[in-house]
């Protein structure tokens, strides 16, 4: 479906695989059915996902810890420009704020917007 490295615009990626255009973790159906990250917000990615306090996007985080099966990673390289990493999968999942702090201090979120940290596992 998508060629690792290439760049994809919004329009494309929600084409592809369906959701919310304007989540970076996009639900259809109930999955979340890809990542759009951002570096400055996600400074570990693809390898790490962190997920906020926001209502919405916190379910979003609480969904793809429970579900099986990967999900296409991109990372924001440019204006309306996304980055394919490849497919990825919940490795582990961990909400105690201890674990979630470092990952907040390199990140531009605040300790106490991190809730859930979502450690990914490369499938292809």
């Amino acid at each position: 479906m998508f060629e690792k490295g290439k760049s994809y615009t919004c329009e494309e990626i929600h084409a592809a695989v369906g959701g919310n255009k304007h989540s970076y973790l996009p639900r259809y159906k109930g999955r979340v059915v890809a990542a759009c990250l951002r570096p400055d917000l996600n400074p570990d990615a693809p390898d790490v996902i962190l997920c906020n306090s926001c209502p919405a996007e916190r379910a979003a985080g609480e969904q793809l810890a429970d579900q099986d099966g990967a999900i296409p990673v991109f990372l924001k390289d440019g204006a309306g420009s996304w980055k394919y990493q490849g497919l990825f999968r919940v490795a582990e999942s961990e909400t105690h704020p201890d674990a979630c702090a470092p990952h907040a201090a390199r990140s531009a979120w605040t300790r106490g917007q991190i809730k859930r940290v979502l450690r990914m596992e490369r499938q292809s």
